[in-house]
């Protein structure tokens, strides 16, 4: 029997690792492919190609991000085929199997990590066997089981990262990579609270298979381990793998628990990091430690704080903060204060994530406790609690908007850096709530937006607060750029004067020779702006750098 096991990742450049796993395993056994595609693809589209492979068995690995268009496919394919055999799997269906055996158009359910559960399936199938198999659900018996693979037999496949297929596309993708499975904490909002006990990858195998992505024109590298650094001595072997094996152009991101980091390890990965190699994403979700208890989140705030500091003064790590937002008693004036708490800290990033009730974890089964109201379809993300209200949820959303454009997007950092040492200092959620409710008043895009209407709805918002920034907005908007930018967010001399005083400053041999300057670099690589008292900054793009002098008209 021919098997197809599909996906839709939320983009392109997203690979799916299960997939990969399911593939390797099975691939001797069974005439058994794969195909990954996204949600933006016409899904009458996918069904047609699915089909056109004459498959007998279909496996759809489903997500919050495309439960939607995978219950489409489903109908699609049971419509065009309805012998055709389909298989869900995946951390949408594994915990409520019960739900999409009786209510989407399919035969199974594959609850867990799948890798040998999918083998049994296929050969009880293909000899006509009755599929009476743990973690295995069907329209005759729903499994409560939640698969767990033995490691030490994984291993012993081809490696799901040495593929010849991927070869092509890597530069292009995102490489998942996991040391570990499972998670030994127990947040209640979270499907990995579900998990017992940790396991790791031995070391030869996660060396040889690093050392071969490192060595491929990967780019990205994102590691899946849900707490990377909880082993200290595992922790420290992958990360002098990957300083040892150092390539440019290639990052590693990792999910951090900052709590457990130590200055010895700070120490370390601030003196021999290189920049931009590593990325650590922090879930501080809340530093309000009712809620922290409430959702079983042990934290050590302080601490916490002390070490994300102290990651961030070294300059080598970026760091991606994140926070939630409707957890229990985390009101909307507490959600400000660990906003401010977080934002203080000085990362790159800073993500608001907004509560999802996902299938099967405690939060959700206990919702009638807090009055949660929450979306029922994916990705079920909360409307309102007795702790914040929906238009309390909705003036943060418009401050999330706000938060992404001027500060994560790293497009402003000369200005922001100005405005939350100034006039919005302690202040961090104020600004951007006050850009937010600027953007309402005055119908403002948030989509479909050119970077020069960022910049003068910006820069109209300040003037409201009689705040000029003008000079900081015009660096930032040369920093966004390698090469001269043909026109300027904010025209003060057009065209025509442009020309003329580049001509005369042209004309000033001193001044050329002592910067280095020539006539065609004025004409071809230099943008003016006029200054005081005659003076005029010159901003010189050469190499992708800029390079700033101020000339003084006579």
């Amino acid at each position: 029997m021919k098997t197809l096991l599909i996906t839709l990742n939320a983009k392109y450049i997203h690979t799916s690792l299960a997939l990969r796993w399911l593939y390797v395993v099975n691939k001797d056994k069974f005439d058994i492919s794969f195909k990954e595609h996204s949600i933006k693809e016409d899904i009458q589209s996918i069904a047609n190609e699915v089909i056109e492979t004459n498959c007998d068995i279909v496996g759809i690995s489903v997500s919050i991000w495309n439960v939607d268009q995978s219950k489409d496919l489903c109908s699609i394919l049971k419509n065009k085929n309805p012998n055709l055999i389909i298989i869900l799997g995946g951390p949408e269906v594994s915990y409520e199997p019960e739900f999409f055996i009786e209510n989407w158009k399919i035969d199974y359910v594959v609850s867990g990590e799948g890798e040998f559960v999918l083998g049994e399936l296929l050969d009880s199938l293909q000899n006509n066997k009755t599929a009476e198999i743990p973690s295995v659900s069907s329209k005759q018996k729903i499994s409560k089981t939640i698969a767990k693979a033995n490691i030490d037999e994984l291993i012993k496949y081809p490696s799901p990262y040495q593929l010849e297929i991927d070869k092509k596309d890597v530069k292009n993708r995102i490489v998942y990579f996991e040391t570990s499975r499972g998670c030994p904490y127990h947040c209640q909002y979270c499907l990995s609270s579900l998990e017992t006990g940790i396991r790791y990858f031995p070391q030869t195998y996660i060396s040889e298979n690093l050392k071969y992505i490192i060595k491929s024109e990967a780019k990205q590298v994102k590691f899946l381990d849900r707490t990377f650094n909880l082993n200290v001595k595992h922790t420290n072997f992958v990360f002098d793998l990957l300083l040892q094996n150092y390539r440019p152009n290639l990052s590693f991101q990792f999910e951090i628990y900052a709590d457990l980091l130590n200055d010895e390890i700070i120490k370390f990965l601030n003196e021999s990091t290189p920049e931009k190699y590593f990325r650590f994403e922090i879930g501080i979700q809340s530093t309000h430690e009712p809620t922290n208890i409430e959702i079983k989140r042990k934290q050590d705030f302080q601490l916490l704080a002390k070490n994300c500091k102290n990651l961030i003064k070294g300059g080598k790590i970026d760091l991606h903060l994140d926070l939630i937002v409707g957890l229990p008693y985390e009101t909307f004036e507490l959600f400000v204060k660990s906003f401010n708490e977080v934002f203080e800290l000085g990362a790159k990033e800073v993500q608001l994530g907004f509560l999802k009730m996902l299938r099967g974890t405690a939060l959700r089964n206990n919702a009638p406790k807090f009055d949660y109201v929450y979306d029922e379809n994916p990705p079920y993300q909360i409307i309102s609690n007795k702790f914040i209200s929906k238009a309390e949820l909705e003036r943060i959303h418009d401050a999330e908007h706000a938060l992404e454009k001027f500060w994560n997007s790293g497009r402003f950092p000369n200005t922001m850096q100005r405005l939350i040492s100034q006039e919005y200092k302690n202040r961090y959620f104020e600004l951007f709530d006050e850009i937010a409710e600027f953007y309402n008043k005055n119908n403002l895009p948030h989509f479909a937006y050119q970077l020069e209407d960022l910049f003068n709805f910006l820069n109209s918002f300040l003037e409201t607060k009689s705040i000029d920034a003008k000079p900081t907005l015009r660096d930032d908007y040369y920093s966004n750029f390698s090469a001269r930018p043909s026109g300027f967010w904010c025209e003060i001399m057009d065209k025509k004067e442009k020309k003329k005083v580049l001509n005369t400053i042209s004309l000033d041999a001193n001044f050329l020779e002592k910067n280095k300057l020539s006539k065609q670099i004025l004409e071809n690589k230099t943008a003016v702006y006029p200054l005081e008292n005659n003076k005029y900054l010159l901003s010189i793009f050469e190499n992708k750098k800029i390079r700033q002098v101020i000339w003084q008209g006579s």
